[in-house]
């Protein structure tokens, strides 16, 4: 069987529920943004094979795509469980957490998983830092030294002036990273993965909105540097 032929798969399918190519199915539907069929073949193929990872992750996408982030996130626990290597189920988890507003903790745990598997993502490397010196920061809140506080300072402006790029390839780049990029105060990255987006063709009125609210935040975030 071809198993790149749509018509032969659904044919397959259609007389054999229990078989466990369903993800492959699943994923021709989710490329072709047919998440109704998608979620059907998923839902039938796990009922057969709950703990498939594939299928997981094809679902969590398929959540992911109409907006149902903690369906999405229970899912990709679930193929991370199972398929603890996937590194881009890793990522999104971390994305949809952010976007979720998962605790500081979680999140952390969340990066710390993806830096496990890509040691050079810069992204989890930029978010763990950013966590590990806010902590340092409230340790050392009580007895602040000119020395502690000209560092904090140093750190607090490379987080939001830094242009070191990420290196984000065009293929991962989606508005969910922006978003996660803005939370983290990594603006310069965020304008650097709407570039990327507009390479893509996405939607041009949502980038121009995105991209001003990620310069107002930049001016923002000066101001308090200035003041600081």
């Amino acid at each position: 069987m071809d198993l790149k032929n749509q018509i032969e798969l659904e044919l397959y399918f259609a007389d054999h529920f229990d078989t466990i190519l369903f993800p492959v199915l699943a994923d021709i539907y989710l490329a072709q943004e047919d998440y109704r069929r998608a979620r059907k073949v998923c839902n039938i193929g796990l009922g057969y094979h709950e703990n498939d990872s594939a299928g997981r992750f094809i679902l969590a996408q398929v959540e992911k795509a109409e907006g149902n982030l903690k369906e999405a996130e229970r899912e990709l626990k679930h193929c991370l469980k199972y398929s603890p290597d996937n590194i881009h189920a890793a990522i999104m988890l971390c994305e949809i957490q952010t976007v979720l507003g998962r605790s500081p903790s979680s999140l952390l745990r969340s990066w710390k998983k993806v830096i496990s598997l890509d040691p050079s993502n810069q992204i989890a490397k930029e978010f763990i830092e950013k966590v590990e010196t806010d902590k340092n920061q409230k340790q050392q809140k009580q007895k602040p030294t000119k020395k502690i506080q000209k560092k904090t300072a140093a750190l607090k402006k490379s987080s939001t002036e830094s242009a070191e790029s990420l290196n984000v390839s065009v293929r991962l780049a989606t508005f969910t990273l922006v978003n996660v990029l803005k939370n983290q105060a990594l603006f310069y990255q965020a304008l650097e993965v709407l570039d990327l987006l507009e390479q893509k063709g996405e939607d041009a009125d949502m980038i121009r909105l995105e991209r001003d609210a990620v310069k107002e935040l930049i001016k923002s975030s000066e101001k308090e540097n200035k003041k600081s």
